[in-house]
């Protein structure tokens, strides 16, 4: 049985991205989340319209600033609680931007697989791109034919990772889709609440760490 806990959780952080999305670059985005049981694990899926029938989110369509260009984005998260069946935490994410609904290719990728099995860092961005650089660096051996596509550029790993409101930034500053009024206000808080959770995690998971910066630094005021 799923922990209210956990539901708790899950439910406040889909609000969350839905109020992010629909405040910044978007509208109408429903972000939904879907209980999936993988043996003693109990998981959550998260994303626009996703269901138990599915289970696959939807992708949403942006605004892009070319007139007549198409822009989608793909959002998802797989959520659990932690060790300590305490704090939810992200066991897989994945944000995309995309030219259509259903294109397998598209702009970028953002991957982040906890405790990726396969060699490549758990947290990446993926671009879909050329380079006769890179085709020219390929060994001919075992990587004819790869394309930089395939390349996995680590992007912080699994604390510093980007979060979402830097991918919704990169899209707006860089002139590829029209924001809403007051998107930055938006981004930075969001931005600041996923910093101070990953501080926290940082520091439950290395107490050490953090009694010696207290030891150095002190924490109580004097009398």
């Amino acid at each position: 049985m799923i922990s209210d806990n956990l539901r708790d959780q899950t439910i406040r952080f889909a609000n969350e991205i839905k109020g992010l999305l629909n405040g910044t670059i978007t509208q109408y985005v429903q972000i939904k989340a879907v209980a999936l049981s993988t043996g003693d694990d109990r998981l959550f899926i998260l994303g626009n319209r996703v269901s138990k029938e599915t289970m696959t989110a939807e992708r949403f369509q942006l605004k892009p600033r070319a007139p007549k260009a198409e822009l989608w984005m793909d959002v998802s998260f797989q959520l659990r609680l932690d060790a300590e069946r305490e704090h939810l935490m992200v066991h897989k994410s994945f944000f995309g931007v995309f030219g259509s609904k259903d294109a397998k290719h598209g702009l970028c990728h953002y991957d982040y697989e906890r405790d990726k099995a396969d060699g490549y860092p758990d947290a990446h961005l993926q671009v879909d791109a050329h380079s006769d650089l890179f085709t020219g660096l390929n060994d001919p051996k075992c990587d004819a034919g790869r394309s930089l596509a395939q390349l996995h550029f680590p992007v912080g790993g699994k604390r510093f990772r980007p979060c979402l409101e830097d991918v919704i930034e990169f899209l707006v500053v860089e002139r590829l889709v029209e924001a809403r009024d007051g998107y930055e206000k938006l981004l930075e808080a969001g931005r600041e609440r996923f910093r101070k959770n990953q501080l926290m995690a940082a520091m439950r998971r290395d107490p050490a760490t953090v009694e010696a910066f207290t030891a150095r630094h002190g924490t109580r005021s004097k009398t």
